[in-house]
């Protein structure tokens, strides 16, 4: 039998709720998105919560609502997934890639504060696999002019100080994708406690209209509105995300025992402020690419970290749209070459952790 890398924890309890919602024939956005969108106002003490049709979307939107220029520049890690850097090429500004910090893969600040200039007018801090930077040093760093948009996509649920990661820079927000610690399949949530922008943000995914049914725009936008049936299953979905929480935390310390001293492998290191939680277990090796084959003979399905930006095909050429592609990235590189995902969704039994650690034991013994 096949150990997937992360599976969604659905049960009957998402089956049973949407199956009510379907029956009431109201699809499109309605009473059990305002539902959402207020549990999340209310467990991650944020004032404002607008569903998207998933998190690039909110991205993007967020950026558009900052009127951007063409020559205005946004920082972001070069170790990121692909849709923080194409949100900020098609809101019409420019990316500017700055390396990360090898220990928790968030942002160097240090290299953050260097790449600042008169254009600088948002940075956006990736909470990769729920770690995060000082975001206190960063609001030093960025000043009243600069914007923070948290990209907390994988950190539903993690926690700078006391304070939730994605609520805690000028903006923020999460990820429901299908594999993300909590799902709607699809979808996203834009995060603020600035309230001025709520009806701009909210103008911006439906249509550039305050209210649906409406034809006359106010501006030009788009449609990127949310579903009954998503807010449905991520209903539910909230109601589990403490259990979710913790049993990853659980599988993630399972692997840190077993595998502690075991070959060359280390494993990723917080910061002292943050709270994160643990979207994937990772263990960085630089025999990742042996053991990823290893482990898939053994039927153990395991994950590559995101593909450093400066490396992507798709921006090959493209120096005039995105800032310090040709320079050196060595800790994205290395994290890239040496980080590998282990399984770690909510299903997955200890004893099938201890499996795992079993295989990783035994390729190391063999090389």
């Amino acid at each position: 039998m096949k150990i997937i890398n992360v599976e969604p924890w659905i049960t009957g309890a998402e089956s049973h709720h949407l199956s009510k919602v379907i029956k009431k024939t109201f699809l499109t956005e309605n009473k059990e998105t305002e539902l959402f969108e207020k549990n999340i106002r209310q467990r991650f003490n944020s004032k404002v919560a607008i569903t998207v049709n998933n998190w690039t979307s909110g991205l993007f939107i967020i950026l558009k609502a900052l009127n951007l220029k063409k020559d205005d520049e946004v920082i972001i890690p070069n170790l990121t997934f692909i849709a923080t850097a194409n949100a900020v090429i098609y809101a019409g500004a420019k990316p500017v890639l700055c390396d990360i910090d090898p220990k928790n893969l968030s942002i160097d600040l240090k290299k953050v504060k260097k790449l600042i200039s008169k254009k600088t007018k948002c940075i956006i801090p990736v909470h990769l696999y729920g770690h995060c930077c000082n975001l206190d040093e960063l609001k030093k760093i960025s000043g009243k002019n600069i914007v923070i948009l948290e990209d907390a996509a994988q950190a539903i649920g993690a926690k700078f100080k006391n304070n939730f990661l994605g609520t805690i820079g000028d903006f923020g927000g999460y990820s429901f994708y299908g594999n993300k610690i909590i799902t709607t399949g699809e979808g996203g949530v834009i995060l603020t406690n600035k309230k001025s922008f709520k009806k701009k943000l909210y103008m911006q995914k439906n249509h550039g209209r305050y209210q649906k049914g409406l034809f006359k725009h106010e501006n030009i936008g788009f449609n990127f509105m949310f579903t009954e049936m998503q807010a449905a299953i991520g209903n539910i979905q909230l109601k589990k995300l403490n259990k979710i929480l913790n049993k990853k935390k659980e599988i993630f310390y399972r692997y840190k025992k077993n595998l502690n001293g075991i070959g060359d492998i280390n494993f990723m290191s917080p910061i002292k402020e943050n709270k994160p939680v643990y979207w994937f277990s990772n263990i960085f090796t630089k025999k990742k690419l042996k053991l990823k084959r290893y482990l898939s003979k053994k039927k153990i399905e395991t994950r590559d970290f995101f593909y450093p930006l400066n490396k992507q095909p798709c921006y090959r050429n493209k120096k005039k749209i995105i800032k310090n592609l040709s320079n050196s990235f060595p800790f994205s590189e290395n994290a890239y070459n040496t980080g590998l995902s282990l399984p770690s969704s909510y299903s997955l039994k200890l004893k099938q952790v201890d499996y795992i650690c079993k295989n990783i034991k035994n390729f190391y013994l063999i090389k």
